[in-house]
This record gives structure tokens, C-alpha cells and sequence, in this order.
């Protein structure tokens, strides 16, 4: 991702709406094409109460798992099999408001994509505020609200995807600005821009 593509969305005026439209679809199309190196931890780094509703959450079912999953594999038991890729998130501030974790096994990943859950601190406790199965999902240095935005990945073939900048609502994060990115033959890559599908 271009490392000058931040910026704040809480300090945007209405007359920058253009630009900021135009910036964040850079910072998607980054994200595609070089998803940022974050340090990541491994499952033994959450706290127990974070571990138990990560392991209710993404549960191996048997077809049509939920998390997308073509089938579950033989054998396989009703917890996450390995442990998940973490990466935290911090607000405009540099607080740790929560932590985007990635179960990557046979029972979690199809066609390229994994299950991704978002979990944000309140209080004490922590809630999930997204999930979605995603080839990757990272942080972006823009905020709104104080919260960062983030930008993911869905692997739809070997040669398309759609990028997607998820903005928080205030209680959520949804999507807000998506594109299609489609790699030519001859190497360079075709972006269109379009609605995000409702949630």
C-alpha cells in the first residue's frame, strides 16, 4: 500500500469529498496489489475471554460451515484446528481498541479466502464487529470516528477480485467504498468501481 495513501477522515471538508473518494480507492487498490507486512501473534496472545468467543464464533460445521467453507474435513472437530493470525488495532489515539483475527485451515479457507473476525474492546469485554471471509483484511491509517479504517481482499478467481474499505458506522464496521480488480494477461489490472452490496 502506498505509504502516503492515509489520511484523516475526520478532518475532511466537504469540499475535499472528491479527493477523499479518489485517495481511499488508491489505498484499496494498494492494498490488493501489496498488502502491508504486519506483525501478526498467534493464539497463545489472547486472553482466555477472547480465545473462548473466537472459538464459538468460528466453529467447524459439517457443510456450508460458517464460514464458508466447501466441507468440513474428515475428522475434523467442532473448535478452530490452528491457531488464528492476529493483528491489533489501534484508534487515532494509538489505543488498542481490538484485534483482527484469521482462521487459516482446511475447515476456515476456500478458493482463497479465510475466515476473518473483527473484535473490539468495550470496557472490559470485547464484541465482534465483523466477520467475513476475506483473502486478507488489514488496518489502513485513515480514521473515522477515531476508528481505523480497514481494507480487505475477496479472492473471487485466479485473475479477479474485489477490494473493499470498511468504514466503522459507530457501532460496526461496514463496507463503504468497493472496487473490482480484474488482472489482464498482459500483466496490468483493470479497476472499476462500484456500490458496495448492502449487509
Amino acid at each position: 500500500m502506498p505509504h502516503g495513501a492515509g489520511l484523516q477522515l475526520t478532518s475532511v471538508g466537504r469540499g475535499a469529498v472528491v479527493l477523499v473518494t479518489l485517495s481511499l480507492l488508491l489505498m484499496v487498490v494498494g492494498a490488493a496489489t501489496c498488502p502491508a507486512q504486519l506483525p501478526s501473534a498467534k493464539a497463545p496472545d489472547l486472553d482466555a475471554e477472547l480465545s473462548a468467543m473466537l472459538a464459538r464464533d468460528s466453529v467447524c460445521e459439517l457443510k456450508g460451515t460458517a464460514t464458508g467453507a466447501d466441507e468440513k474435513p474428515a475428522g475434523a472437530p467442532g473448535s478452530v484446528q490452528s491457531p488464528p493470525t492476529i493483528q491489533t488495532l489501534h484508534n487515532s489515539g494509538g489505543r488498542n481498541v481490538g484485534i483482527i483475527a484469521t482462521v487459516e485451515d482446511a475447515c476456515h479457507c476456500s478458493r482463497g479466502n479465510c475466515a476473518t473476525y473483527v473484535y473490539l474492546k468495550t470496557g472490559q469485554t470485547y464484541r465482534l464487529a465483523l466477520k467475513e471471509n476475506l483473502a486478507f483484511l488489514h488496518p489502513l491509517r485513515g480514521f473515522k470516528q477515531s476508528m481505523p479504517a480497514l481494507s480487505g481482499k475477496l479472492q473471487v478467481s485466479d485473475s479477479e477480485a474485489e477490494t473493499i474499505i470498511y468504514e466503522w458506522s459507530g457501532g460496526e464496521y461496514q463496507p463503504g467504498i468497493c472496487a473490482t480488480v480484474v488482472q489482464k494477461s498482459s500483466g496490468h489490472s483493470v479497476i472499476t468501481k462500484h456500490p458496495c452490496a448492502k449487509p
